[in-house]
Order: C-alpha cells, then structure tokens, then sequence
C-alpha cells in the first residue's frame, strides 16, 4: 500500500514538471503570434553566438527562441535521466533546474552535446554506468561557453568548430574524477560543488588557451524588454510547484516547518520530507527569489532567470527560507558598504550566493551574513581568472568562501561546531536506516 501511494505520489510529481513543459509551450505561441518573432533567426543565433559572461539570450535570440532553447534543454536532461532510470531526488532536480535557467544565459542545446559525449567515452572507459556521473556530467555545462567560443569567435580558423567538440569532449571526459577531488576543498558547504570543479578546470583551460593567444573578450548583453511577461511565466510555474506539491501533501502545507529548520549541509529533501514539501519548497523560493530581484529594482532577463530557478533547483537539495535569507543579506550589505554598487551584480550574486546556505544552517545566521557579505568581494574579482567561460562563477567563488570561512568558524562559534557535530552524527544515522530500508 505504501508503495502505491509514493507511486501515486511520483507520477504526480512528473505531472507537474510536465504542466510546466505545456506552459513553456504555450509561451513559443505567444511569441510567435503576439511579439511576431522570427524563432528560426533566433534560434541559430543562439546556437551561433559566443556563449561568456555575460551573454543573455533573450537580448541574442528574442523570447520565443529563447524558451524553444529553454524547453530543448529541459526535455532533453529529463529524457536522459528517464531513459537512464535515475531517481528524482533533490540533486537530480537541481541539475534538471539549473540546466533549464541556464538556457537562457550560456547553455544551449548545441554547445552542451560534446560534454555529454566526454561524459559517456570516460563511463566506458572507466567500465562504469553512465548514469552513475550523469549528474556532474550535467553540471559540467557550465563550461559550455568555451565550446561556443572556440567554436564561433570570428577571425578563426576552419577546423574551429571541430577544435570546440573537442574541447568539450575532453571537458566531460575529465570532470566527474575533477568533481569527486574537489568536494573534500569546502566539504560540501558550498552547494555548488561543479562549479567550484569548473572554476579550477576554467582557470587551467583559460592559461593554456592564453598560452596560445587565444584571448577571450569580455561582454555585458542583456535584455530590459521582457520584465513583465518574465514575471508572468515565473509565477506560473511557481504556483504549478505549490499547486502540486500541496495536492501530492494530502492537500496541506503539514511538515512544511520542519522542512524550513533542515540546515541544508548534504540534505536531499525528497527522501526527508517527501515529494510534496519538497516541489512546495521549490515554489515558495522561486517566489522569494523574485521578490529579491524585483525588490532591488532589477529586471528580470536571462542572467537573473539562471539565478531564480537555480535557487528552484537547489531548494531540492539543501536550501529554504531560513538559510538562504542571511546570506542575503549579507550580499546588501556588502553592496552598500563597498565599491560594489551594481544593482546587476548584487542580484545576481545574491541569488547565486545563496549556494553556501549550509553555512548559515549549521553555523548559524551571524556567519550566513559573513558568508554572503564575502562572496560578492571575491566574485566580483575572480571571473578574469576563467576568461568568464565558466557559467558557474558564483559557485567557485562560494568554494573559495566557504573553505576559507570554515576553519575561521570551527575556531571561534563553539556553538556551530557542536551542532555541525550533531548533524554529521544525525545525518549517519539517517543514512544508515535508508540503507538498511534498501535490503530489507
């Protein structure tokens, strides 16, 4: 009986991701026949266009291709994780959600496919299932804009485009080993881990490419005119997830409390809390991270969009209200209080920023706010280093930040260290039941 109802629970659960696939959809039409966009133009203007920092694709391609790029990617990561029977849980949906805002903003269905491809190659020459690294594999597009750009700068050579596949193949070949290395450098107190790992990888690719002048112009494109549709489609999918998580609750927000106190350090909420508190989770953050951005007076484009569903993601896996709000703070803070005055760059770093959410969980709200206050100083200054090919530049610097932070922290919040020490000792029990639930 129980199974039947986590089945029944499931198959509601994809029914919500596949309400927001109809609606993504429906917005294709809409910019078809009400904005009269050309989607075929578009389209291979993203496929075509230099991928870095900061290129928004609803400036490059307009809004209809922007969201065909955004279902593309969508369908196309949800498809490999059904075909490869990967479970739902928190990671796998955070990877499905950060892909899907980040077609707005670098990924795009052509410069992601060569990563796979290494993906695959490392799987069978490792002898192991591809579905066992799917996951940093996925992430690893981070580093998707160097395949654009090797591939699509001008004044190249003719062998470009396949200099850029195999770039990206090596790229995904070298990740997963690069990934499992660099977990232990923040011990899981960054939440993004892959792009701490694509920060060092970019850095190493960015020198060699360097070394053979090969030199990456920096840019800033973003759009302003689709704030309000924007905000329309972001509310929509937001309430699909609240709508259908409080349906999969047994109609109620019960539990929901507990989720909020979770601290957020390896916390994979499906298995915690359940299919329905964790797509309400998702909702109510996509909610919060709006309100941040629109709040501080910023539009929403393609950058902010990566940043809002990567918030959507991640509440899967590790984020709520409760640790993410300090860091917040702590990211205002610092903008008001240093150089850094850029609405742009407090927004997006702040929603980004929000991947050291652990910190504030364990170590509590006072070393959240430290947190956030030192990653918008170190990101603002670390994107040279990679050329701004990695996607996934707040996730190195919140890398940075969180192991530079932790042994400060052992060292003076006696508190924090006995409740990170009750959490690791919680959490192993924790494990130890799911893992005696599976042989039994």
């Amino acid at each position: 009986m129980d199974n039947l109802q986590e089945k029944r629970k499931l198959h509601a659960f994809e029914l919500g991701i596949l309400l927001i696939f109809l609606f993504i959809i429906s917005l294709l039409f809409y910019g078809k026949i009400i904005l009269k966009e050309n989607i075929f133009i578009g389209f291979s203007n993203i496929l075509t266009s230099q991928a870095g920092l900061i290129t928004d694709f609803l400036m490059v391609g307009g809004l209809t291709a922007g969201f065909l790029n955004s279902l593309l990617i969508l369908l196309f990561n949800y498809f490999i994780i059904k075909y490869l029977n990967i479970e739902l849980k928190g990671m796998a949906l955070a990877s499905l959600f950060t892909s899907f805002g980040f077609s707005f903003f670098g990924k795009n269905i052509l410069n992601i496919l060569p990563i796979y491809i290494g993906g695959i190659f490392y799987s069978m020459y490792e002898h192991i299932k591809f579905k066992d690294i799917f996951l940093p594999v996925s992430f690893a597009t981070a580093l998707a804009p160097f395949i654009s750009e090797v591939a699509f700068r001008t004044n190249t050579f003719e062998f470009s485009y396949i200099n850029g596949i195999i770039l990206g193949i090596i790229i995904g070949f070298i990740i997963a080993p690069l990934a499992k290395k660099m977990k232990s450098f923040h011990e899981g107190y960054n939440l993004y881990n892959l792009g701490f790992t694509a920060g060092i990888l970019g850095l190493v690719l960015n020198c060699i490419l360097k070394a053979y002048h090969f030199e990456v112009a920096s840019r800033k494109i973003l759009s302003t005119q689709y704030n309000h549709i924007l905000q329309i489609c972001c509310t929509v999918i937001f309430m699909i997830f609240i709508i259908v998580g409080f349906y999969i609750n047994d109609n109620s927000f019960s539990g929901y409390k507990e989720l909020v106190k979770a601290k957020g350090l390896e916390s994979d909420f499906i298995p915690m809390f359940g299919y329905g508190l964790t797509f309400i989770n998702m909702g109510l953050m996509g909610f919060l991270a709006m309100l941040f951005s629109l709040t501080l007076n910023q539009s929403l484009n393609g950058p902010i969009l990566a940043g809002i569903f990567t918030v959507v993601g991640f509440a899967a896996h590790g984020k709520t209200p409760f640790n993410t709000a300090p860091v917040l703070i702590g990211i205002i803070l610092s903008g008001v209080t240093t150089i850094h005055n850029d609405i742009f760059t407090i927004v997006l770093s702040g929603l980004f920023g929000t991947s050291l959410a652990p910190i504030a969980g364990i170590f509590g709200p006072f070393w959240g706010i430290i947190a956030g206050w030192l990653h918008l100083t170190v990101v603002t200054n670390i994107g040279t280093l990679h050329g701004g090919l990695n996607l996934y530049n707040n996730g190195f610097s919140a890398g940075i930040v969180a192991s530079f932070l932790l042994p400060i922290m052992r060292t003076f919040n006696e508190r924090g260290l006995k409740r990170e020490l009750r959490f690791l000792k919680t959490r192993k029990e924790f494990l130890g039941m799911i893992k005696k639930e599976d042989f039994e």
